[in-house]
């Protein structure tokens, strides 16, 4: 095709928007070829809009999910460590270690547990059909007969973190009544409190199963309906093991299970989570319990399996859409690459006639380089809207396909209840393990992502313009002309 050059325009006064308005007409002269360059790099914008817009809300829930729950510490018995230091017995962490730990700089929080049985000679079990307080009884020389456990004594040092009693939980507290606040004030379920005929107000007597015996008087200040699973398992609902039954709980605070004076964990079970400010931070935070006496068969680790848990199916997504991106950018960039040179022949003959009517190789250059970067821009404006409307549908689809795969794959390995040792550290693999995966994703255009793209639309244009300017302003004019003729 014959380019038509507006030789007046330039010959008149070297206006210096005519670089301008011959890309411009060009743009228009050249329809077929540029019309191609636009719709490669519309398609090229599309997709890269869906898949930064995608991406970046993505990333940005999974570091927020990092901070909040990858703060989360783990100690625990690592199994593999143990056998290799050869001792037969284990090594425990007393209730001064717990409390030892918590005090570190390094912690954003602290929550301690207590856990043991208790035994009343007044108030019945859940599931205890037989009316025994106890299966069975022992004699410890006394004289005097002990019976097993009828309650499980849950006392937790922040009632905030008691996620049964969240806005999603099982667990209600029935009007009337509240959340233990004060020293000996506890909380039962209705299903323990209508078998017993407990009111808010009444005092439960009990004292603990094992060594060193406790007595406790704890006064009740709540009761809550609870819709949770009464039994781990269906063989224990089954054999009515009332000892494992959630409903014979009672909840109290921390402080009121050691103000009983337990000076050692026997008897006693004390849970501790610590929490980090930052979870970069774990291996200082390691350092400092490894200081304190923390015998090196315990492991110390950030909750990384609830992470990979929760977060698993945004990660899958970021993977999809990083990977369709990559495709695109480099096919897309290869098409671009193969108009340029295509179009090289056709600008040829117009090169030659700017450059004997004595422009600048420099002029041309930018020249071709404009009409580059109109078709970019021109097209960024489009690719925006069409992908910001885009990327939520989008989302949602690959999100909702990625959370299935992740149930059927956690469903395959968590049939029924089961003890894994995996990599030496002993592990209790039940169900969904607790952890609620991701299941929504609101996306949204931001500036940050708008620069991102503006920055890619810019590189393809870079990326098709250099290319011309490469290879067209290698010839001389004559040389050009007396080809052409």
């Amino acid at each position: 095709m014959r380019t038509i050059v507006n030789t007046n325009t330039y010959s008149l006064g070297g206006n210096r928007m005519y670089i301008l308005i011959n890309a411009m007409k060009n743009l228009l002269r050249n329809k077929g070829r540029n019309i191609l360059i636009a719709t490669v790099t519309l398609a090229i914008i599309i997709s890269t809009v869906v898949t930064l817009t995608i991406g970046n809300a993505s990333s940005k829930i999974i570091e927020d999910t990092r901070l909040r729950i990858g703060s989360k510490v783990n100690i625990a018995i690592d199994l593999q460590e143990h056998g290799r230091s050869g001792k037969m017995e284990m090594p425990e962490v007393g209730i001064d270690d717990f409390f030892s730990y918590a005090q570190s700089d390094y912690l954003s929080k602290s929550i301690l547990s207590a856990q043991l049985y208790l035994y009343s000679a007044t108030t019945f079990a859940v599931d205890d059909d037989s009316k025994a307080q106890g299966i069975w009884e022992s004699n410890d020389g006394t004289g005097e007969a002990r019976k097993a456990g009828t309650m499980i004594l849950i006392g937790n040092s922040d009632p905030d973190t008691l996620t049964d009693f969240s806005v999603d939980g099982g667990r209600k507290i029935l009007p009337g009544g509240r959340m233990y606040s004060g020293l000996d004030e506890c909380i039962i379920s209705s299903d323990l409190a209508e078998l017993n005929g407990i009111s808010v107000g009444d005092t439960i007597s009990a004292r603990s199963v094992f060594e060193p015996v406790k007595n406790f008087d704890l006064v009740v200040v709540g009761i809550y309906s609870d819709e949770t699973a009464a039994y781990p398992g269906p063989a224990y609902e089954e054999a009515k093991f009332f000892v494992f039954n959630r409903h014979n709980e009672v909840i109290t605070s921390f402080e009121t299970v050691m103000s009983k004076g337990f000076e050692t964990d026997e008897g006693i079970q004390i849970n501790a989570e610590y929490y980090l400010k930052n979870p970069d931070d774990i291996s200082k935070f390691e350092a400092e319990v490894r200081a304190k006496g923390l015998p090196d068969d315990y492991s110390v680790s950030i909750n990384q399996k609830e992470l990979d848990g929760i977060t698993g199916p945004l990660k899958s997504m970021a993977g999809i859409t990083s990977t369709f991106m990559a495709v695109i950018l480099i096919l897309g960039a290869i098409v671009l690459v193969l108009l340029a040179f295509i179009a090289v022949r056709e600008r040829q003959y117009e090169v030659g006639v700017l450059r004997a009517m004595g422009m600048e190789k420099a002029k041309i250059a930018v020249g071709i380089l404009s009409e580059a970067v109109i078709i970019s821009l021109m097209c960024l404006i489009i690719g925006l809207g069409i992908g910001s409307v885009a990327s939520q549908p989008i989302a949602d689809s690959i999100l909702s396909s990625q959370v299935e795969v992740a149930a059927e794959k956690t469903k395959a390995n968590s049939e029924n209840l089961q003890f894994l040792v995996m990599s030496g550290k002993t592990e209790l693999v039940n169900g969904l393990n607790g952890y609620t995966p991701v299941s929504e994703i609101q996306v949204a255009l931001d500036a940050h992502t708008v620069i991102q793209i503006t920055l890619i639309a810019l590189a393809l244009a870079g990326l098709s313009g250099v290319i011309g300017i490469a290879v067209i302003t290698r010839y001389e004019p004559l040389k050009i002309l007396r080809e052409r003729n």
